[in-house]
């Protein structure tokens, strides 16, 4: 059914006759009564019911008339939200899990108050993950740390992490891979994880051997190393948080592995307008960020 038909039968209806919506729609008679004809053979349904010249709704009609009004007000909407350029509908927003408990909580508020006709989804996942979904479409925009560089896609970078290495209180202090022992024990995420990846390659660069647990929460893993489980590398942000950081012994890494940028990525290709007033925002709070810390 195209709409344009519709539009003629609504016509017919609205100004009660053939003749009456010919000259409304600056068409002549018969064109409108081909329209009228068309419906009714794509609907295989009479519309109308002729009386001595007069038309008056069947009522298949009736039903069409109302589902037709809505079918047009829906589209009119639909056009005018693809032309506005005013956030509204849906934000798919990704992000790794440390950044939706700690950096995005101001920001989402922020955006909600802002844009309270957007919809905001928040999906977590590893950084490996996020990337392949936006790339796919799934996500509009996503969180994530260290993305490697690729020419379909846009990075902004925008937190600086720390990151560290965490024990239990008993364990020695750890300056380099050897230290972890014969029997390491490693607390992390998948190895979609940029974190998970940095930490392999730094045990790598002494090949030590260790067993790998996998763990699905900043809160799980930290626990677990309270616990004398095994050791992680989380931001400091996370542990920043975390309600029982003082059963936890901290051991700085030396660069690069100490260091971790967090970037909103999107394609290149398919920035919405809600992706975008998102970005706006984070940068905008980042920038306040930095001139709070200059000052």
């Amino acid at each position: 059914m195209e709409l344009s038909d519709l539009r003629v039968f609504i016509c017919v209806v609205e100004e009660g006759g053939i003749s009456r919506a010919a000259n409304k729609l600056n068409r002549v008679p018969s064109n409108v009564t081909a329209r009228i004809q068309k419906l009714e053979k794509q609907l295989q349904t009479q519309l109308f019911i002729r009386d001595n010249k007069k038309l008056r709704l069947s009522p298949n009609g009736e039903r069409l008339l109302h589902s037709g009004r809505e079918l047009l007000l829906k589209a009119e909407q639909t056009i005018n939200e693809i032309k506005s350029d005013k956030p509204q509908g849906i934000l798919k927003l990704g992000s790794i899990e440390m950044a939706a408990a700690t950096r995005l909580v101001e920001p989402v508020m922020q955006f909600h108050r802002q844009f309270n006709s957007v919809e905001l989804q928040l999906h977590n996942a590893p950084t490996g993950a996020l990337i392949e979904k936006i790339l796919a479409g799934e996500l509009d925009i996503a969180l994530v740390s260290d993305p490697a560089e690729d020419k379909r896609l846009e990075i902004m970078p925008v937190f600086t992490e720390t990151l560290v290495l965490v024990s239990d209180r008993q364990h020695i202090d750890i300056k380099n891979p050897a230290d972890l022992g014969e029997q390491a024990t490693i607390l992390g995420f998948s190895d979609l994880c940029s974190y998970r990846r940095s930490f392999d390659r730094w045990i790598g660069e002494q090949q030590v051997p260790a067993k790998t647990i996998d763990i699905h929460s900043y809160h799980a893993l930290l626990s677990c190393v309270t616990a004398g489980m095994g050791v992680g590398i989380v931001p400091q942000a996370v542990l920043d948080i975390f309600p029982f950081k003082h059963a936890i012994k901290q051991h700085p890494l030396a660069q690069p592995w100490g260091r971790s940028s967090s970037c909103l990525i999107w394609r290149k290709d398919s920035l919405t307008t809600n992706a975008q007033a998102f970005k706006n925002l984070l940068g905008k709070n980042n920038e306040t960020a930095i001139d709070r810390l200059a000052s």
